[in-house]
C-alpha cells in the first residue's frame, strides 16, 4: 500500500472520529439539560420567572401608553406653533421621537421595577389565573377542532351551495342538507353549532351567486367588445335604442339583461372611444377557478361556544379580576389605563401563561423575553436546561453526518449519492421541524396524502426506463388522456366511485392509440428519446389548448358560461370524486393521518407493475431495455418491446392523473401537466433508479423521499424567512439538478 493511500485512508477516519466525539459531547451536554430542568431549583426559578414576566407585562404596558402620549402631546404643541408647517417631515418624527424615548425613559424609572409587598398573594393569583386560562383554553381548543372538522367537510365536499338560497330552505332543510355531508353536525352535542353553519350556508351561497354573475358579466363584456365592427353607427342613441340594436347584434347580450347598466355603460365608453379613433381592449377573460389551491382554513365567524365553555370563560374573568385587583395595587397607575390599553394588558399576561408548548424550554424563553433574568448563581443552569432540545438534535444531526462520512463508500454503492444525500437532508429537514416547533406528525401526513397524489404518475416512468426510452418526459400525453376521461365523467354528471372508475377506463382507452403512435416516433429516433419525448409532450400540451376549446362538451359545469363551447381551464371534482380514495378507510395513529385508500391504490398500482416485470413479456421488456443487441440475437422484438414499454408508460399516466386530480380536489386542463414529467423523473431517479434501470422499490423510496423534502422543505422556509420563495426555488434545484445527475452518470441517455 503507497504512503497517499495510507495518508488517505487516516484522513478518511479523522473525519468521522472528530463527528463521532463532537456528537457524543452535545448529546451528553444535552442529557445534563433535560436533568436539571427537573431540579427543585430550576423549577422554584422558572416559577419566580414567572411572576417577573407577568410583573413586566403589566408595567411594559403603562410605560408604552406613557410614551405613546407623550409623543402625541408632543405632535399637539408643536402643531400650535406657527412655524409647525416649515418643518420637515423628518423634523417633526425626530422631535416627537425624543420626547416619547424621553417618556419613556422617566417611566421606565418609576415603573420598570415595581416593589411587591406580598409576593405569596400575587403568585397566589397568578396560578389561579393560569388554572382557569389553561381550562378555558384547553376547552375551547377542543371545541373548535370539532368545528373546525365539521367546517372543512362542508367547504372541501360541497361543490354547489345554492340549496341554501332556495325559496323552500328554511333552517331545518338546509341543516338537513348539510348533514348529508358532514353527519357529525347532526350529533345532539354538536346542536350548538348548527345556527351557525346555517349562516355559513346562506353566506356561501350568495358568494357562490356573486361568483357566477361576477363571470357571466365580464364574459359578457368580451362579447359586447368583440361583437361590434364599428361602434361610431351606435352614435347618438339613446339606451334603449342602443340595447335593442345591440342584442340584434350580439343575441347573447339577452342573457345579460341584469347586467344591462354595465352593459351600456361600457358600449357609451366604447362609442366615445371610436368617435375620437380610439379604441378600448376587451376585457381579459378570467380563468374560473384557476386559483392556487391550498388547505382549507376554517373560518371561526360562525363559531358557537357551548354552556360549558361559556361557564369557563366566565371563571376565567373572575380570576383575571382578582389578578388585576393585585397588579393594580403593585402598581396604582394602571388603574387609569382606558379599556383598550386594559385589553392588551390582558393579552399581554394571557401570552405569557397560556403556551401552546408548556415545556420547560418555552416557558423559559417566554418569560426571557419579558426580562425576567433569574438570579445569578442559576442563570447558566437555567439557560443550559433551555438548549437541552437544540443540543439533543444538534448531536443527533452530527452523529448521522458521522456515519454518513464513515460509510460513505458502501453508502454511496449500495443506494447511490443521490438517494443518500436526500435521505440525510430529508432526516435533517425532520430535525429542523423538531426545532422549529413544525408539527412533524402533520407533516408527515401530509407527505403520505401527496405520496398518493404523485405516485402512480411516478410509476408511469418505471416502463418506459425499462424497455429502454429512458425518462418518459411524454408521459404528459398520457395525462391528457386521463383528463379526458375525468371531463367526460364530469360531462354525464357522474360521481363516486363511478366516476372515478370510468374516468380511469375511457383515459386509459384513450391513450393506448396515443401511446401506440407516440412509440413509433421514439423508435425511429433512438438514441435521443429523451430530447423527443420532451419535443413531444409539450407541442402535445400545446395542440390540446386548441383542442380543449374545440371539444364538443356542452354541460354548463364544464363550459364557459356565455358561448356554451370550450371547456374552462379549472374543475372542481368536488360533489363528483374529490378526495374519494384519500377519505376511503382513512385514520389516524399517533396524530398523522393516514390515507389508507390511496395508499392501497398505489401499493395495487405497484404490485401489478411489478408482476408484469416478472411475466414473460415484462422479462423480455426488460432485456430489451437494458440491451438491445443481446436481445435481438435471442430473437426478441427489440421495437415491439419498446411500444409495449411506452404505451404502458402512457396508460398509467393517463391513471396516475385521474388519481392526482381526485387528490387535489381539481382537475386542470390547458397547460397545466407540462411539468409533471419533470417531477415524476426527479422522484424515480431520487428513489435509485437511472435512465435505464428501475424498480417498484424505487418508485415508492423516491416518491416518499422527494415529496417529503418538499413538504418539510416548505415550512421551514416559510419559518426561517419570510416570504417563505425558497420552497419553490429548492424544487426547482431538486428536480433539475437530479435530472442532470442522472444524465451525466448515464453519458446523455444512450444504450450500446
Amino acid at each position: 500500500m503507497s504512503e497517499n493511500t495510507k495518508k488517505t485512508g487516516i484522513r478518511a477516519r479523522i473525519v468521522p472520529i472528530v463527528l463521532f466525539a463532537l456528537a457524543a459531547v452535545l448529546i451528553v451536554t444535552s442529557i445534563a439539560g433535560y436533568v436539571l430542568q427537573n431540579t427543585p431549583s430550576s423549577v422554584a426559578s422558572l416559577d419566580k420567572m414567572q411572576t417577573a414576566a407577568v410583573l413586566h407585562a403589566a408595567s411594559e404596558g403603562l410605560i408604552n401608553s406613557i410614551a405613546q402620549q407623550a409623543r402625541a402631546d408632543k405632535l399637539s404643541e408643536l402643531r400650535k406653533d406657527k412655524n409647525f408647517r416649515k418643518r420637515g417631515l423628518d423634523e417633526v418624527n425626530a422631535i416627537c421621537d425624543g420626547a416619547m424615548e424621553e417618556a419613556r425613559a422617566e417611566a421606565e424609572k418609576l415603573y420598570a421595577n415595581p416593589v411587591v409587598q406580598d409576593q405569596a398573594a400575587l403568585e397566589s393569583v397568578i396560578t389561579a389565573f393560569e388554572k382557569a386560562l389553561a381550562e378555558s383554553n384547553g376547552l375551547s381548543v377542543a371545541e373548535r377542532a370539532v368545528y373546525a372538522d365539521i367546517y372543512v367537510q362542508l367547504v372541501d365536499n360541497t361543490s354547489d351551495w345554492k340549496f341554501a338560497s332556495a325559496e323552500s330552505a328554511d333552517d331545518a332543510a338546509v341543516l338537513s342538507e348539510l348533514g348529508k355531508t358532514a353527519p357529525d353536525l347532526l350529533k345532539a352535542e354538536n346542536a350548538h353549532l348548527a345556527g351557525g353553519f346555517v349562516r355559513l350556508a346562506r353566506d356561501m351561497a350568495v358568494k357562490q351567486q356573486a361568483k357566477e354573475d361576477a363571470e357571466l358579466q365580464n364574459q359578457l363584456l368580451t362579447t359586447l367588445a368583440t361583437a361590434i365592427p364599428d361602434w361610431t353607427e351606435y352614435t347618438g342613441l339613446d339606451q334603449a335604442a342602443l340595447w335593442d340594436k345591440l342584442t340584434a347584434e350580439a343575441p347573447e347580450l339577452k342573457n345579460g339583461e341584469k347586467f344591462k347598466d354595465a352593459l351600456l355603460k361600457d358600449a357609451a365608453d366604447r362609442i366615445a372611444a371610436a368617435e375620437k379613433g380610439e379604441t378600448l381592449p376587451a376585457p381579459a377573460e378570467s380563468e374560473a377557478g384557476a386559483e392556487t389551491v391550498s388547505e382549507t382554513q376554517a373560518d371561526y365567524q360562525y363559531f358557537t361556544a357551548t354552556e360549558a365553555l361559556n361557564r369557563e370563560e366566565e371563571a376565567e374573568k373572575a380570576a383575571y379580576e382578582s389578578l388585576n385587583t393585585q397588579l393594580v395595587a403593585i402598581i396604582p397607575d394602571l388603574s387609569t389605563l382606558n379599556s383598550k390599553l386594559q385589553n392588551t394588558l390582558r393579552e399581554n399576561i394571557e401570552k405569557v401563561l397560556w403556551l401552546e408548548d408548556s415545556g420547560f424550554s418555552s416557558r423559559y424563553n417566554t418569560y426571557m423575553a419579558h426580562q425576567a433574568a433569574a438570579d445569578a448563581g442559576d442563570a447558566w443552569k437555567l439557560r443550559l436546561a433551555s438548549l437541552a432540545q437544540p443540543f439533543l438534535l444538534a448531536g443527533i444531526a452530527v452523529l448521522l453526518l458521522g456515519l454518513v462520512v464513515f460509510f460513505w463508500k458502501p453508502l454511496t454503492s449500495r443506494f447511490g449519492v443521490p438517494r443518500t444525500i436526500i435521505a440525510l437532508f430529508f432526516v435533517y429537514l425532520c430535525l429542523l421541524a423538531e426545532l422549529y416547533d413544525i408539527s412533524v406528525r402533520m407533516m408527515m401526513g401530509n407527505v403520505l396524502e401527496r405520496m398518493t397524489m404523485y405516485g402512480v404518475l411516478v410509476l408511469a416512468m418505471m416502463p418506459g426506463i425499462q424497455c429502454g426510452i429512458g425518462l418518459n418526459m411524454g408521459m404528459t400525453i398520457g395525462c391528457i388522456s386521463g383528463l379526458l376521461g375525468i371531463v367526460l365523467a364530469l360531462q354525464f354528471n357522474m360521481v363516486g366511485f363511478t366516476a372515478l372508475l370510468f374516468a380511469c377506463v375511457c383515459g386509459a382507452v384513450v391513450s393506448v392509440p396515443l401511446g401506440w403512435a407516440y412509440s413509433k416516433l421514439l423508435n425511429r429516433m433512438k438514441g435521443s428519446e429523451m430530447t423527443i419525448s420532451t419535443y413531444v409532450g409539450f407541442s402535445f400540451v400545446s395542440l390540446m389548448c386548441i383542442g380543449w376549446m374545440m371539444l364538443p362538451f356542452n354541460n354548463p359545469k364544464i363550459v364557459w358560461l356565455l358561448s356554451g363551447k370550450g371547456l374552462r381551464v379549472t374543475h372542481s371534482l368536488l360533489g363528483s370524486f374529490a378526495h374519494l380514495l384519500d377519505n376511503f378507510l382513512a385514520f389516524k395513529v399517533f396524530g398523522i393521518k393516514v390515507p389508507t385508500g390511496g395508499l392501497l391504490f398505489l401499493c395495487l398500482c405497484c404490485l401489478a407493475v411489478w408482476l408484469f416485470s416478472r411475466s414473460r413479456l415484462g422479462i423480455a421488456m426488460t432485456a430489451a431495455g437494458s440491451n438491445p443487441r443481446f436481445a435481438e440475437a435471442s430473437g426478441i422484438n427489440v421495437n415491439r418491446m419498446r411500444t409495449v414499454g411506452t404505451v404502458l408508460s402512457t396508460v398509467i399516466a393517463a391513471v396516475g392523473i385521474v388519481i392526482y386530480s381526485q387528490a387535489f380536489g381539481y382537475a386542470q386542463l390547458y397547460t397545466a401537466p407540462r411539468q409533471l414529467g419533470f417531477i415524476a423523473s426527479s422522484a424515480i431517479l431520487i428513489g435509485g433508479a437511472t435512465v435505464s434501470k428501475a424498480k417498484v422499490s424505487h418508485v415508492l423510496i423516491g416518491v416518499f423521499l422527494f415529496e417529503g423534502v418538499l413538504v418539510f422543505g416548505q415550512q421551514i422556509a416559510n419559518s426561517v424567512v419570510a416570504g417563505g420563495g425558497l420552497s419553490e426555488v429548492m424544487r426547482i434545484m431538486i428536480s433539475n439538478g437530479i435530472i442532470l445527475y442522472a444524465l451525466t452518470q448515464s453519458g446523455g441517455g444512450r444504450r450500446a
